[in-house]
């Protein structure tokens, strides 16, 4: 009798151990195909192709990522586990080596522009891009000219910042209207950097969605303007850490403050609510980057399910992230990323 009430007892928590979202879509972002003189950026097409029969071993579904925003806006579920590709910047290897690789293997793919580029030496053309878009790929708007969006020029005023960046997101959605005959609904933040004032301005004009670079599993009550994608470049751009990286579930974090990248105080203290369950914090693996470390701890001022996050030390180098794992009850990792930026002069 006392085993079945065990049984009965342990069945009755399962739920509560679990995290609360319905299906995941796990996005890898490529920038350059065999072009080994950029090895941060790179990936060889032998590596490549190996990750694509895994996915297709694995029997993973493929989406894009418009479906996978359509999906989020309309509050339907996504696949119970998916996976989805998208290109940054449009280099010239992706039309040569890429893309045919892509064509092979029938995947839709997401590729996100940076207008003034087109055309130069080393990116794709306007007429190469209409053929991509013709057969298929996705467009997104990068910006015109890929500048660091986070942070105020020399004497310039918030305000004077605000049109600049506005006119070169807009300055890019004339020139896709112009040679692709429509605008992008997707937006991918120049270097993944991003902050509330940025997500503002993308939602004034328009875009339904915007992706950054910090590492993650997408979920079904993820935020829309955040979204993750885990880099497939240089030393990340192995088999090993694709399987690693397909495999990771969501952290599915339902509240975060701050919401901004940008850090105001070094080191940056992370609040952050985990729904579904109550979780020691022990069991939560901490990483940072560089000579450091982080710790999670309850966060008892804010109630049930808030954890705190810091780092021992000053975070370095103008790009650095608080990446959270857990293991799940089944045996996988839950995985969470949070991007910081040592932006020189930030907005407020």
């Amino acid at each position: 009798m006392f085993k079945l009430l065990s049984s009965v007892v342990l069945l009755l928590l399962l739920p509560m151990l679990s995290q609360v979202y319905a299906g995941q879509v796990n996005t890898f972002i490529y920038h350059r195909f065999d072009e080994n003189r950029y090895p941060s950026t790179n990936i060889s097409t032998d590596i490549f192709i190996q990750q694509l029969e895994h996915v297709k071993q694995e029997g993973v579904e493929i989406i894009s990522l418009g479906e996978v925003v359509s999906r989020l806006s309309k509050g339907k579920d996504l696949p119970e586990h998916a996976v989805s590709f998208c290109v940054d910047d449009a280099f010239r290897s992706l039309y040569d080596v890429g893309m045919p690789i892509f064509r092979q293997y029938g995947i839709p793919m997401t590729l996100f522009v940076n207008t003034a580029a087109v055309g130069t030496n080393g990116y794709l053309s306007w007429q190469e891009l209409r053929e991509l878009a013709a057969e298929g790929v996705e467009i997104g708007n990068h910006t015109d000219t890929h500048a660091y969006l986070v942070e105020l020029k020399s004497s310039e005023t918030t305000s004077q910042w605000k049109q600049r960046v506005r006119e070169d997101i807009l300055r890019a959605q004339k020139l896709f209207e112009k040679n692709l005959g429509s605008k992008p609904t997707l937006f991918a933040y120049p270097y993944g950097e991003y902050s509330s004032n940025i997500v503002e301005i993308i939602k004034e004009l328009g875009f339904t969605a915007a992706f950054a670079q910090q590492s993650g599993v997408i979920h079904s009550s993820h935020n829309l303007f955040n979204l993750p994608r885990f880099p497939m470049g240089g030393p990340y751009a192995t088999l090993a850490g694709f399987k690693t990286k397909l495999a990771m579930q969501p952290l599915a974090i339902s509240e975060v403050d701050p919401f901004d990248a940008v850090i105001r105080k070094n080191p940056p203290v992370l609040h952050l609510r985990i729904a579904g369950q109550k979780i020691n914090p022990k069991q939560i693996n901490c990483f940072v980057q560089g000579e450091n470390h982080c710790w999670v701890e309850a966060d008892v001022n804010r109630g049930d399910g808030w954890y705190r996050v810091t780092a021992e030390q000053p975070l370095t180098g103008r790009r650095n992230k608080y990446t959270l794992t857990l293991q799940s009850n089944h045996g996988g990792w839950l995985w969470y990323s949070h991007p910081w930026i040592n932006a020189k002069n930030p907005v407020d």
